[in-house]
């Protein structure tokens, strides 16, 4: 199968990260994938080195007659069966492209809603061959928004096992590197430091963490707008010595092994965040927010634990609970591990899009089933 992948941020965020892993996974499995992006981007250098053939290009959004020619040139040049793209900018220029050239349109949304404008709301889900979110609670959620959700499909975002997985040595390194030794409790949050994400929920639950259990230790890892503030917080806090903040780096791997508990607080309906499957890849339990996607990310009570959102003292029982028993954090993490292997890596994605792909366009049969996923 021969698939165009379309892109246009340099942001280095969870929907851009799908964007990449998706056509790394469908490369792997022999088919023919090309990626047309913005130069600049982060993910460049990750499709370069897994042999994805990348067309990088400087440009100004998806209405840049720069982009749109080479868009079209790609596509006569090629000739691909699929055009795909995660880009809300490139819905309509490949629902129209296409047809032109014989190619179909996959198209992903990420975001709960839809784009405001009726009638991009209306025709393309319908107009794109495949359109497709990222989890149950999304279509859901698009259901109740007066969406026809009858053409959409479902398909989670694919996680790099083989990559992300328990790993002694990097462990090992990564806290020396902190100065934390092994029989602290590490308890990690990973992602954009802004208040959507439930960072202040986090810090207000770890203040009673840190106070009540002394081997515990808080690590944040990322940036954003209100890292700042988060900062400032911590700096009146009596337990200041025991957060470490490190910035966002590539090497996610090496921060998720370093947690003894990865912690996913957000306050707002995130679709299907990557950071709790990414930290169960890697062996480590997960306490999460109940909202949105989350409770799909994970298996409540046997790789983690869902609390309510913005619920500080919630969030910390959640924290405390497993920071005081090991043998339940080793437990959940061996479940963790086993389960993302079996339904959400690259191979198990990529033989459901597969099968998304090349099934009927009628109304609900592209849909990608729960069961898929629990066989």
């Amino acid at each position: 199968m021969d698939l165009l992948f379309v892109e246009s941020s340099i942001k280095p965020w969870g929907t851009e990260q799908h964007f990449a892993a998706l056509a790394i996974a469908m490369a792997r499995r022999s088919h023919q994938v090309r990626c047309l992006m913005c130069a600049g981007s982060p993910l460049e250098a990750a499709l370069r080195e897994a042999q994805v053939p990348v067309v990088s290009l400087k440009f100004r959004g998806s209405s840049d007659p720069r982009l749109l020619g080479a868009l079209f040139r790609l596509i006569l040049q090629r000739r691909p069966r699929w055009l795909v793209t995660n880009d809300g900018k490139f819905y309509w220029p490949l629902v129209l492209l296409g047809p032109l050239i014989g190619a179909r349109t996959a198209l992903f949304r990420h975001w709960p809603n839809m784009p405001k404008k009726k009638l991009t709301r209306k025709l393309i889900p319908r107009l794109a061959d495949r359109f497709i979110v990222v989890s149950q609670f999304q279509r859901e959620y698009l259901r109740r928004e007066g969406i026809d959700v009858t053409p959409i499909s479902i398909l989670y975002n694919p996680i790099d096992t083989t990559l992300l997985q328990p790993a002694p040595q990097a462990r090992a390194r990564m806290r020396a590197s902190l100065g934390l030794s092994d029989s602290e409790v590490v308890i990690g949050y990973v992602g954009r430091m802004v208040a959507d994400k439930g960072i202040f929920t986090l810090f207000d639950a770890s203040e009673r963490v840190l106070a009540a259990e002394p081997r515990a230790r808080m690590l944040w890892v990322g940036d954003g707008a209100d890292l700042p503030a988060l900062r400032a917080r911590v700096a009146q806090s009596a337990q200041c010595s025991r957060h470490l903040f490190r910035d966002w780096t590539a090497q996610v791997r090496d921060v998720y092994v370093s947690l003894d508990i990865a912690v996913v607080p957000s306050q707002y309906p995130d679709p299907c965040p990557r950071v709790p499957v990414e930290a169960q890849a890697c062996g480590v339990p997960v306490v999460c927010s109940n909202i949105g996607g989350l409770p799909e990310t994970l298996v409540a009570n046997v790789s983690g634990l869902l609390v309510e959102p913005e619920d500080a003292a919630s969030l910390s029982a959640g924290i405390l609970a497993l920071a005081a028993d090991p043998e339940r954090r080793r437990s959940f993490g061996i479940a963790g591990r086993e389960w993302v292997c079996a339904r959400l890596s690259y191979e198990r994605i990529a033989a459901a899009f597969e099968e998304l792909l090349e099934g009927p366009r009628t109304p609900g049969a592209n849909s990608v089933r729960p069961e898929i996923f629990t066989r």
